[in-house]
This record gives structure tokens, C-alpha cells and sequence, in this order.
């Protein structure tokens, strides 16, 4: 059914009722009088809507959909048509009052009892949410109205703040993650965040330090107390959660391996303790004579911390930890890092430029990118080439060569040994040429 309506009140403070298409003497005498006048003289009072009736419920409530937002008639009767439509075939969906801001606390709330969710990771979510999407128009919207279009704009804001293509992605990532959840509960029919055109994301090739300057930094860290950490950080290409994380009962000094199993990381001002992201974090990692060393040398130093700190020791089971053997936090590794690096006056590099250093040696070596990708614990080898594209063309043509080294030669160039004068010349001709 098409109507029209108003928002005047007649003189005793009341709303005037709906206005139908074809309305009987009764609907009209309690319709708004300016809106009758409008209906009869083609003005324009109100707004035109639809009513449309989806039979009842499990518990025999009437189902029903009222909308009233159309700027003409026409405008309402090609929505009802739609809408008489999609729920002729099945796929009518309900119209929601809910905000885009509310159900996206509705998501998150859901997932964090769900469990499905890292702490690190909801926090940062939530300060995408409260800092960037729910002030925004698109936060105010309701979750039904949003179109491809209010993404595109949310986006080209971000862009104009000043936001940097790595954080809008980002921002994005939750807005789609929140949008597809809404599609899988019904409630809207379709993604309008999914295929929205994002900033791109300008490669920067890692420059790695050379293995001087590492030999330098560690010979530097080794006079440190933690000294060990950063050695094995080199050795096995270990995150920074994953070191901090890691216990002595995932050490196995005779097999000569370590297991990452568990990661410490900063979330909402404390340390939480997680489980690695990906199957392929969970990964068993071989350890080299100098790495095992360096734990040995560890452990026997942090024996000596264990019988000094006797009663007051805090026995975490942690590998790297304080004097008295309570776990590290990860800012003050990094803060570590950068005051060693500082003092034998290196390049600027993160500490997770120690993990790259470590893969750029596994290539620099000759390493198979697949035994790199897993050493790593990257989800797919397709990541390991994006990160390491620049350095595998220097690998790979060192493979080639070594290759080619294999197969004996009677003569580098057969052509002076086979061709005529007049072969080698033009030969000789052609290379200069090219």
C-alpha cells in the first residue's frame, strides 16, 4: 500500500493519521488538511512511504514493513514494487533502525565473548571505532541505509585528514569485517564496503644491514646482560611477541630446536598472553651451533640470577626475563634495541628488521624461499616473495650461476672453437651491437 504523511499535530497536540493512495472519507478527515490540500492540488506537504505486509510470525504476529522517506509518489511505488519483489522470491530483508556505530559495538562485543578475537587486535579495533568510524557520517547512518557511495566518501575523509594509506586501510579492514557480519545475520543484503577502491600502499624494499654491521651490533649486545635475545633474534628470525613469549619447556637444546607455541604482547596498557594468529605461526624452528650456544650461555647465566635472587626469584618459566625472573615486557626490548643500535652508530632499523636481517642471510645463503617462508612462519610462501622480491632476484641469480658451474666445458664461447672467421666476426659484431 503507498501512503503519504506529515509530521504536523492537529489542535490537541496530536499526530494526524497516514494519508493511503485511494483513501476512503474516514482516512481523509483524519489525514493533515495541508496534506489533503497537496494531494488534490499536486503540491508538495510530507513525504510518500509504503506498507508492505509479510504475512505473520511463528508466534502469529503480523509482520509488517512501513517505509516514509520517498520525496514523490513514484519514488514509493518503484520501492514497494522492489520490495514486494525480493519478498515474493526470498530475499526480502528487514529494514534496520540500528546505527552503524551501535552494531559495530554489537560486533565487537559479540566477538570478544566469542573468543575469536586477540586483545591486541580488539583494541585496536575499538580505537578505529571510537577515534575514526562512529563520529563519522557513516558511523551516524543506519546499517540498512548505507551505500557504496557513503563508503567512498568515509574513505576520501580519512584521505583528506591526513591519514596515511596503511592506517585507512586498516580502518576499512573493520568497517567490511563488521558489514559482512551484518550480511551473514541478514540484516542487510549485500557488502557496500566490499570492492570500495583503497590507497595504495607504497612498497618500501627493506635495506638490511651488512653482515658487518650485524656482527657489530651483536658484538655490542653481547656486553649486555640480554644480550643472548638479540643473537637468537638473528639466528631464528623470531617476532618480538614470540621472544618475549618464549618458555624454557619450548626449548629443546638436545634436539636442537625451539616451538613457538605462545606470544606476549602489549594490549590496553598491560601484557596478555596469546596463541600465534596462524597455524603456520605455530611452527617448530631449527637452531644452529651459534644459537644454541648463545642459550646454553643463557641459561647458565640466568641460573646465577635464579640462586641470587633465591626466595625473591619469580620462576615464570620465560626464557629472556628480568634479573629477578619476571617475564620482559616487549616496549623495553625495543626501547633495548634501539640504545645498542644507537651506540655503534647502525642505520635505522626497527626491531623487527632483525627478522628480515635473518631472512636476507637465509637468501643471501641460498636458502629455498619455501624453507624461508616456513622458517618465518609466514601463512604462504606468495607473502614471503612480496616482502623479499628485491633480495630473491639476487638469490636466484646466484642459483643460476651455481647451476650452470655444475656442468663441465670443453671452451667458455664454442663459438672460437667451432665457428668459422666469418662466424666469430659476425658473432663478435652482434654483441657489440646489442
Amino acid at each position: 500500500m503507498i501512503y503519504s504523511r506529515c509530521s504536523c499535530r492537529d489542535e490537541r497536540g496530536k499526530p494526524y493519521g497516514n494519508l493511503p493512495e485511494n483513501a476512503t472519507e474516514q482516512q481523509i478527515a483524519r489525514a493533515c488538511p495541508a496534506l489533503v490540500a497537496a494531494r488534490e492540488s499536486g503540491g508538495k506537504h510530507g513525504k510518500w512511504g509504503y506498507y508492505l505486509s509479510r504475512g505473520f510470525d511463528t508466534a502469529g504476529r503480523r509482520l509488517q514493513t512501513r517505509v516514509a522517506n520517498f520525496d514523490s509518489r513514484r519514488a514509493a511505488q518503484s520501492a514497494y514494487a522492489k520490495a514486494k519483489t525480493q519478498h515474493d522470491q526470498g530475499e526480502f530483508v528487514e529494514t534496520s533502525r540500528v546505527r552503524f556505530a551501535q552494531w559495530l559495538d554489537e560486533w565487537l562485543t559479540g566477538r570478544e565473548q566469542r573468543g575469536d578475537i586477540k586483545r591486541s587486535t580488539l583494541d585496536n579495533y575499538r580505537r578505529y571505532v571510537e577515534q575514526d568510524i562512529a563520529p563519522s557520517t557513516l558511523g551516524r547512518l543506519r546499517l540498512t541505509d548505507i551505500k557504496r557511495a557513503d563508503v567512498r566518501r568515509f574513505v576520501d575523509a580519512l584521505i583528506t585528514a591526513g591519514r596515511g594509506a596503511t592506517t585507512v586501510r586498516r580502518i576499512v579492514a573493520v568497517v567490511q569485517g563488521a558489514l559482512t557480519a551484518a550480511m551473514r545475520d541478514d540484516i542487510i543484503a549485500a557488502n557496500p564496503a566490499r570492492g570500495v577502491r583503497l590507497p595504495s600502499v607504497d612498497a618500501h624494499e627493506f635495506e638490511p644491514w651488512t653482515p658487518v654491521q650485524v656482527g657489530a651490533f651483536l658484538d655490542r649486545a653481547a656486553q649486555h646482560r640480554l644480550g643472548a635475545l638479540f643473537e637468537v633474534a638473528v639466528l631464528t628470525g623470531l617476532r618480538r611477541a614470540e621472544l618475549v613469549g618464549l618458555r624454557w619447556g619450548d626449548v629443546d637444546l638436545a634436539r636442537r630446536e625451539l616451538t613457538v607455541r605462545s606470544t606476549r604482547v602489549q594490549a590496553s596498557g598491560e601484557v596478555v598472553e596469546n596463541s600465534p594468529k596462524t597455524s603456520a605461526g605455530r611452527r617448530v624452528v631449527q637452531l644452529d651451533d651459534a644459537a644454541v650456544g648463545a642459550l646454553v650461555a643463557w641459561q647458565i647465566a640466568q641460573d646465577g640470577e635464579r640462586s641470587a635472587w633465591d626466595a625473591a626469584w619469580l620462576g615464570s618459566g620465560y626464557v629472556f626475563t628480568y634479573e629477578n625472573g619476571e617475564p620482559l615486557r616487549p616496549q623495553y626490548v625495543t626501547r633495548l634495541f634501539d640504545a645498542l643500535r644507537r651506540d655503534v652508530a647502525l642505520p635505522a632499523m626497527t626491531l623487527h628488521g632483525l627478522r628480515h636481517m635473518h631472512a636476507s642471510l637465509l637468501l643471501a645463503s641460498g636458502a629455498d624461499i619455501a624453507l624461508v617462508s616456513k622458517r618465518l612462519g609466514h601463512s604462504s610462501i606468495s607473502v614471503t616473495s612480496d616482502i623479499y622480491t628485491h633480495l630473491i632476484g639476487d638469490a636466484a641469480r646466484r642459483a643460476a650461476e651455481s647451476a650452470s658451474a655444475l656442468v663441465p666445458r670443453a671452451s667458455a664461447q664454442r663459438v672460437h672453437n667451432h665457428g668459422t672467421a666469418a662466424d666469430t666476426t659476425e658473432a663478435r659484431n652482434l654483441a657489440t651491437s646489442a
